[in-house]
C-alpha cells in the first residue's frame, strides 16, 4: 500500500499522468502484423522515399522491440516511426481515446517561424512574438523535432509539418510526454527580456476558443476588432467568398475548402465570377492558404475560371491491389470497392500492379469561356495547402500567366496518394489508420523541382516575427503594393 502511494505521489509531483490502456504482448503483435500487412500489400507508393531494404529492416527491428510495449500509446508511437519514413500525407494514424487530453491541454497559442516557436496571442501577460525557449526544461528545438512524426506530409516537405504542429501543439505534447498538468515556460520577449512563467494546463475547449485570437490570422490587418467573428467568417467559412479592394480594382477570392458539394461549389463560383465581370475587376487573388483539400472536381472547376486553355492534372493512377487488404478491420470506404478498384483497374495491368494512363475527368478540364476571368491572377499558398488544393496550386504553377506566392504547399509536386481512402481500426489498441490506395502521378512542366517537394511558389514570402507582432499579412501586403505600383 505504501509503495503504491509513493508511486502515485511521485507522478503527481512531476505533474504528468499516463492514462493509457494496457495491451498484452499478443494484442500488440497482432495489431502490428495487421498494420504491416496493410502497408506492404495495399500501399501504392510504400518505397517511394525509402529503400525496401531499409523499411524492411525498420519493420523487423520494430517487431523485435514489441515485447517491451504494454500500452496503446506506445504502440501508436512505434507505428508512427514507420509511417513517418513512408512520407505520405494521406497515410494517417489517430491515437486511441484512452489518453484523455481534453482537460489537460498546453495553454499557449504558438506559431513556428524559421523553426522557432513564438507566441501568437498575448495571453497570460506574454507579449505576442515572444520566443519560447523551453517547456518543462525541454528545449523547443527538441520538442519540435519529437513532434514531426505526428504530422503527416508528402515527401520531404516540412511546411505542412510545421503548420500542423503549431495548430495541434497541445495534442502532440500529450502524446509525446503524457498528460501534463503544469508547465514551466522560459521565454524571451520581443525586446530581449528573458522571463519564466508557470502555467496550468487548460481544457481543449478554452484553448480552442483562444486559438481564434491568433495574430497570424491577420484580423488587425483587416481592421477587424472582433477576432472571433473574423475567424468565423474568414477562416472557418468553407464556402468560397470574395471581398474587394475597390481602389485597386482587385478582388480576393478565399477558398478554404474543396470539400463541399460539387454542384453547390460550382454554383457559388458562377455567381462570384459573374460579379467579378460586372465589376470589371482587373486583378484576382485566390487565397488557398487554409485549404487542405476535398473533392478534385471542385479544384478543376475553380481553375476553369482562370485559364485560357484546356489543362491536365495527372499522368497516371496506380494501385498495387484490386481489393482492400485486411478487410475485416476496415471500418469504411467512401467509394464502392468493386466499381472503383476491380472494374476500373483490372484491364490495365503492369508488372507490379495496375495503372491507368488516362484521366476520366479530363473532359471537364477546359476554360469556362463565358465567365472566365481575363485579368491578372495570383494564388496564395501555405504548408496547409494540401491534396486537391495542392493540385490546384500545381495547375497554377504550370501556367506562366498566374503567379504563385507564399510558401511550399504540403501536397506533393510530382505525386500524391489519394482517390480511395480506407479507414481501419486495429482490434486491440483501437488505433485508427487511414490509407489511400491510389498513387497519382501529377502533370508537371518544370522538372527541375527536387523530388519530394511540395509545389514551390514563384515568389517565396514568409511570415516574419515583425509581421506576427503587427498582425500584418505579408502576402496580401506585398500584392497590394505591387498592384498599386
Amino acid at each position: 500500500m505504501l509503495r503504491t502511494l509513493t508511486i502515485i505521489l511521485f507522478w503527481i509531483n512531476i505533474h504528468t499522468l499516463f492514462p493509457q490502456k494496457s495491451i498484452d504482448s499478443l494484442g500488440v503483435k497482432e495489431d502490428f502484423k495487421i498494420f504491416e500487412n496493410i502497408l506492404k500489400n495495399g500501399h501504392p507508393s510504400l518505397y517511394q522515399y525509402v529503400e525496401q531494404d531499409s523499411l524492411d529492416h525498420l519493420f523487423n527491428t520494430t517487431k523485435e522491440s514489441l515485447s517491451k510495449i504494454s500500452t496503446d500509446i506506445d504502440l501508436y508511437k512505434k507505428m508512427l516511426t514507420i509511417t513517418d519514413r513512408v512520407k505520405d500525407g494521406h497515410l494517417l494514424l489517430f491515437a486511441p481515446n484512452s489518453i484523455k487530453s481534453e482537460q489537460y491541454y498546453f495553454p499557449l497559442i504558438l506559431k513556428i517561424i524559421n523553426t522557432e516557436l513564438y507566441t501568437d496571442t498575448d495571453d497570460f501577460g506574454i507579449p505576442v512574438g515572444s520566443k519560447i525557449n523551453s517547456i518543462n526544461k525541454k528545449t523547443t528545438s527538441k520538442i519540435i523535432e519529437s513532434f514531426k512524426k505526428y504530422a503527416a506530409t508528402d515527401g520531404y516537405n516540412l511546411t505542412r509539418k510545421y503548420r500542423d504542429i503549431e495548430l495541434k501543439f497541445g495534442l502532440f505534447y500529450a502524446y509525446e510526454y503524457g498528460i501534463t498538468k503544469h508547465f514551466s515556460v522560459h521565454y524571451t520577449e520581443p525586446d530581449g527580456t528573458e522571463k519564466s512563467i508557470d502555467l496550468d494546463a487548460e481544457s481543449f475547449v478554452k484553448v480552442k476558443q483562444r486559438n481564434t485570437k491568433r495574430n497570424s490570422y491577420f484580423a488587425p490587418y483587416h481592421r477587424q476588432k472582433n477576432r472571433f467573428d473574423f475567424f468565423d467568417k474568414h477562416l472557418n467559412n468553407k464556402d468560397p467568398f470574395v471581398y474587394y479592394k475597390e481602389e485597386l480594382s482587385t478582388a480576393v477570392l478565399v477558398v478554404n475548402s474543396f470539400g463541399i458539394d460539387v454542384r453547390v461549389f460550382k454554383s457559388n463560383l458562377v455567381k462570384i465570377f459573374k460579379e467579378l465581370k460586372e465589376k470589371k475587376i482587373k486583378h484576382l487573388i485566390i487565397d488557398i492558404r487554409n485549404n487542405d483539400g476535398g473533392f478534385r472536381p471542385n479544384a478543376i472547376h475553380l481553375y476553369s475560371f482562370v485559364t485560357k486553355k484546356p489543362f491536365k492534372q495527372m499522368i497516371s493512377e496506380y494501385v498495387i491491389s484490386l481489393s482492400v487488404q485486411e478487410r475485416e478491420y476496415a471500418t469504411r470506404t467512401f467509394l464502392n470497392e468493386k466499381d472503383f478498384l476491380t472494374d476500373r483497374f483490372k484491364n490495365h495491368p503492369v508488372y507490379d500492379g495496375w495503372k491507368l494512363t488516362f484521366d476520366d475527368l479530363e473532359s471537364i478540364m477546359v476554360p469556362d469561356h463565358y465567365n472566365r476571368f481575363k485579368g491578372k491572377v495570383y494564388v496564395l499558398t501555405s504548408g496547409t495547402t494540401f491534396s486537391a488544393a495542392s493540385t490546384f496550386a500545381l495547375n497554377a504553377k504550370n501556367n506562366k500567366d498566374i503567379t504563385l506566392i507564399g510558401e511550399e504547399t504540403g501536397g506533393g509536386y510530382y505525386l500524391l496518394n489519394g482517390q480511395f481512402p480506407v479507414y481501419y481500426e486495429f482490434p486491440n489498441s483501437k488505433i485508427i489508420m487511414v490509407m489511400s490506395m491510389v498513387k497519382v502521378e501529377n502533370y508537371v512542366k518544370d522538372k527541375t523541382v527536387p523530388i519530394g517537394s511540395g509545389v514551390p511558389p514563384d515568389k517565396y514570402i514568409d511570415l516574419s516575427v515583425e509581421n506576427l507582432i503587427d498582425g500584418k499579412d505579408p502576402l496580401l501586403d506585398y500584392l497590394f503594393r505591387l498592384i498599386k505600383g
